[in-house]
C-alpha cells in the first residue's frame, strides 16, 4: 500500500483531496498534516499530525520527520503557501509532483506583467510608491470603481472595490495600522463586472493532460464580505467554452515554458464579458477540483484517470510513465455544483435532476 503525505489536509482542499482517493478502490494509507487542531479532525486521514504554519522555521524539519518515519511515497502539499516552501527543500522536492519553485513565487503583480508583455489580455494594474497616487490612479480610470488588492493571497485578501480614492486610503491605510500590511502589499486593478471563470488544468512534461472551466456564481456568506469574495463558491457550475481553453493555455505556457503539475486560471470578464487572465496559482489545486474529483468517480461513473487527484497521485509515484491525453473540458457540460456549511454538496444536472453527493 502506498503511502502518502497531505499536508494543509484540515482545509477544504485537503478534506476533498482525501476524499478524492479515498472513492477509489485502490486502497492508499494517508498522513495528513495541519496547524489547525479542530480542522485537522476532518479528514479520513490513517495517521493526523499537527505541524507549525509554513512559516515556522519547524516546519521542514517537523515534516522531513514525517516523511521518513512514515516510509512516505508521496507529497501532496495542498495550500499554496506549504506547497512553494516545500518546492523549494531538494530532499523533499523529489517526493511532490510540483513545478519549479520559480515559476511557483510568482505573485498576482508578476504575473500580470508577463501576461501582458506576452500580448495576453489583463486587468490594468498599477502598484503605489505613495498614498498620494490613488487619486491619480482614479481619475486614469474615470473616475472608478477600482479594486484594491492584495499582490499574494487568496480568498479576496485584502480586497475591497472602492468607488473613489478616499474609500482606497481608507481601506489600505486601516490594514497598514491594524495587520501591519505595508504599503508594497497592494496594487490597484481595474474592475471587470463580467464573469468570474476558474480553469482548472494538469499537466505532464509540458502537455497537457486535462483541464476543465467553470463558472462561479456565488459565495458563502458574501454580504458580511467587504469584497464580497470569501475564497472558494457555494455555486460554480461547469461550462464548455473553446476561447476560454485557448486562452488559458496561452497563458500558462507565458509563465511556464513547460508546464507540469496542476495550474488554476482566474479570468473576468470585462463590460462586453471578454475574458482578462486575472491570475495563475502554478502547482494548485483550485479548492474544488479534488471535489469534482470525487463526483467524476462516485456521481458521474467515468474512467479513475478522470479523478484528476488520483490521476497526479499515480504519476507522481511514477506508476503511470506516459499520461493518456484526456483533453479539455472532462466534466458534463452545465452541472452545477451546490454547497455551503451545513447543508452538504448537491449536484444539479443539466436535465434538472437533483443528486446528493455522499
Amino acid at each position: 500500500m502506498k503511502k502518502i503525505l497531505v499536508t494543509g489536509s484540515g482545509g477544504i482542499g485537503g478534506v476533498n483531496f482525501v476524499r478524492a482517493l479515498r472513492v477509489i478502490d485502490e486502497k492508499f494509507f494517508i498522513v495528513g498534516t495541519d496547524f489547525n487542531q479542530y480542522h485537522l479532525e476532518f479528514p479520513d486521514v490513517d495517521i493526523r499530525v499537527r505541524t507549525p504554519r509554513h512559516s515556522d522555521p519547524q516546519f521542514i524539519p517537523l515534516i522531513k520527520k514525517i516523511v521518513s518515519e512514515n516510509s512516505i511515497d508521496f507529497i501532496h502539499p495542498q495550500p499554496s503557501s506549504e506547497s512553494l516552501v516545500i518546492s523549494e527543500d531538494s530532499e523533499l522536492k523529489q517526493k511532490t509532483f510540483l513545478p519549479n519553485s520559480s515559476i511557483m513565487s510568482y505573485d498576482k503583480l508578476t504575473t500580470q506583467k508577463t501576461l501582458f508583455k506576452n500580448n495576453i489580455p489583463v486587468a490594468i494594474t498599477k502598484t503605489l510608491s505613495s498614498i498620494d497616487e490613488l487619486q491619480s490612479c482614479f481619475e486614469k480610470f474615470s473616475g472608478g470603481p477600482l479594486w484594491i488588492r492584495s499582490k499574494k493571497g487568496a480568498g479576496g485578501n485584502l480586497s475591497l472595490l472602492c468607488n473613489n480614492h478616499e474609500e482606497a486610503e481608507y481601506w489600505i491605510n486601516l490594514w497598514i495600522m491594524k495587520n501591519n500590511a505595508i504599503l508594497d502589499d497592494f496594487m490597484i486593478q481595474e474592475y471587470l463586472p463580467g464573469r468570474n471563470i476558474a480553469w482548472d488544468s494538469f499537466w505532464h512534461e509540458g502537455k497537457l493532460i486535462a483541464s476543465y472551466s467553470r463558472e462561479r456564481i456565488e459565495y458563502p456568506f458574501k454580504h458580511i464580505s467587504p469584497s464580497g469574495i470569501t475564497g472558494t463558491p457555494t455555486v460554480s457550475k461547469i461550462i464548455v467554452d473553446e476561447n476560454i481553453n485557448k486562452l488559458s493555455e496561452s497563458a500558462i505556457k507565458c509563465i511556464d515554458e513547460k508546464p507540469h503539475g496542476n495550474y488554476a486560471v482566474d479570468l473576468k470578464g470585462d463590460q462586453n464579458n471578454k475574458m482578462n487572465i486575472t491570475e495563475i496559482d502554478s502547482g494548485k489545486f483550485h479548492t474544488t477540483t479534488p471535489l469534482w474529483g470525487y463526483i467524476s468517480s462516485k456521481i458521474f461513473k467515468q474512467n479513475p484517470l478522470f479523478n484528476l487527484p488520483y490521476l497526479y497521485v499515480k504519476l507522481g509515484l511514477g506508476e503511470i510513465t506516459e499520461p493518456k491525453i484526456l483533453g479539455n473540458d472532462i466534466y458534463p457540460d452545465q452541472t452545477t455544483l451546490l454547497r455551503h456549511i451545513d447543508c452538504g454538496d448537491w449536484i444539479l444536472k443539466k436535465d434538472g435532476s437533483k443528486v446528493q453527493v455522499l
